[in-house]
């Protein structure tokens, strides 16, 4: 059952990367990574600002060494 689920994972990720891959009009071979982050960025933006704030506070402790002080702000529109 597992193999399934792992199957129908596959072909569903590599369906929203080939969509939008077709949404950029690019006539060459695809770049199967830049399609993913593309689908991830436009299907899935929530994800993709969640992911950016985990490596921001990961690098945190960098950036103190640093002598620099990051703070994230709400922008309210």
């Amino acid at each position: 059952m597992g193999v399934y689920r792992w199957l129908i994972l596959c072909l569903t990720s590599f369906i929203l990367a080939h969509w939008a891959y077709l949404s950029t009009s690019a006539t060459e071979l695809p770049d199967w990574g830049k399609a993913a982050a593309l689908a991830l960025q436009s299907l899935l933006p929530e994800v993709a600002v969640c992911l950016l704030l985990i490596r921001v506070e990961q690098s945190r402790t960098l950036l103190q060494s640093l002598g620099l002080d990051l703070q994230l702000v709400e922008v309210k529109t």
